[in-house]
């Protein structure tokens, strides 16, 4: 019988809905399914296809460039192919990546990578390489670093850049350096002195007691670090100058920074509590902080105030990104935000848990309720794969047309006609 009923729908515009045990529509070449309500549901067009399996399960195609990606019960897992690349991803640690051809700045054929302990790569020059910190490791391209080398972290652990390599044994109470470019010794905290090529040299005695650092030393831009903790450190450069004083732990009672780079200075008292930033060559100022009353902040791009963080907050952007907005009540449980210009234009409006709406010229849609995905509205995985699972209503529009249902579909009404549970139409 359903094989009846979807053979007479391939020839014309079909709506089968049996709720919640199955929809289907079929409308200009395109078709869109649902069994057991939001459970499952498929759909397909011109641009591609999806199929999801909530929450467990969601997969999207591309018809155009056949890339496709998809959720495994999200945020577990998730997954983007492409012609070039495969990746996966899951619990926000861990990677698979595989490429067909490597890039010169990612020359690797497939990576593995579960933050931070394990790290494996395999590269068409320099082969397979696996660690597994902390007892063995041999990465390159690791935060920042050309390599990293480690045994029984901290037992022992070597950073290596092109000019100087630095060795702990262990970390981090004795190093050496060395290299091309590279010298020193650190017995810390006792004393320490250390040259990493033309980049940075830094030397310490008791520290933080008596700490040095000069960045770039011998050139016209070198910038030097003193600090003599707990009663003062500073900063002097050929463009800045800073002076900090009274330090409990790491906050400096008062800080006085001039930035000749950006053209601003900064007083800070009790830091950063109250602080106030100026613009250095009219005096005018940019911003007032009094943590956790009130902020207005303003600079080329972007003005900012928030009263009693975090019940308010307002961006609004300037020049360029004016017709950016946003508006926050208690961290993100309100949000009202404008971006975008023209047909690009986007309106998203949230009361978490009570509703969400995104409006666009050409589309747009709302629910209530809403989770996680009012809170993290561009969130694709929250959007297809958790959201309609607690629909109780919604609102779908595609310009002039205006679509709307309750109780996960169970009612809806649009297009000038009221839609009930069990219904077929052939139109």
């Amino acid at each position: 019988m359903l094989g009846l009923v979807l053979g007479a729908g391939s020839a014309r515009a079909l709506e089968l809905r049996a709720w919640p045990l199955l929809e289907i529509e079929t409308r200009h070449g395109a078709t869109h399914g649902r069994l057991l309500g939001p459970l499952i549901e498929w759909q397909r067009d011109a641009e591609g296809s999806a199929l999801a399996l909530r929450p467990l399960f969601y997969s999207s195609r591309s018809a155009g460039d056949g890339s496709s990606r998809g959720f495994l019960l999200y945020p577990l897992a998730s997954w983007t192919r492409s012609r070039e690349e495969l990746s996966f991803r899951f619990l926000g640690l861990g990677s698979y990546v595989r490429r067909r051809t490597p890039p010169p700045e990612r020359p690797y054929r497939s990576e593995l990578t579960i933050y931070p302990f394990v790290f494996y790569r395999d590269a068409p020059d320099s082969g397979r390489s696996l660690s597994v910190l902390p007892f063995y490791a041999d990465v390159e391209g690791l935060l920042g670093y050309q390599r990293i080398r480690m045994l029984l972290f901290p037992l022992y652990l070597r950073l290596e850049e092109p000019l100087w390599r630095r060795t702990w044994l262990p970390f981090p109470f004795f190093s050496r350096v060395g290299g091309t470019a590279g010298e020193g010794v650190r017995l810390w905290p006792i004393w320490g002195h250390t040259v990493l090529g033309a980049e940075y040299e830094s030397s310490y005695v008791a520290w933080p007691l008596y700490v040095r650092a000069v960045a770039h030393p011998g050139r016209a831009g070198a910038v030097a670090t003193r600090i003599s903790w707990p009663l003062f450190s500073a900063l002097d450069g050929p463009r800045i100058e800073s002076r900090s004083y009274a330090f409990l732990l790491v906050l400096p009672l008062y800080t006085h920074t001039i930035d000749r780079a950006s053209d601003t200075e900064i007083e800070g008292f009790p830091w950063p509590f109250w602080t106030i930033e100026r613009e250095l060559s009219s005096g005018r100022r940019r911003s007032l902080r009094l943590t956790p009353l009130y902020q207005d902040r303003r600079t080329a791009t972007m003005h900012s105030v928030f009263y009693f963080w975090p019940f308010y907050r307002r961006h609004e952007g300037l020049g360029d990104d004016a017709a950016y907005r946003r508006a926050d009540v208690l961290f993100l449980f309100y949000r009202d935000q404008h971006e975008g210009e023209g047909d690009m234009r986007l309106h998203t409006r949230a009361l978490v848990p009570l509703w969400i709406d995104r409006d666009s010229p050409r589309a747009g849609d709302a629910q209530a309720p809403t989770l996680l995905d009012g809170l993290f509205p561009k969130n694709p995985g929250l959007r297809l794969t958790w959201a309609p699972l607690y629909r109780l209503y919604g609102a779908e529009h595609h310009g002039a047309a205006t679509h709307r249902d309750v109780l996960w579909r169970m009612w809806s009404w649009g297009d000038g006609k009221l839609v009930p549970p069990w219904y077929l139409s052939f139109d």
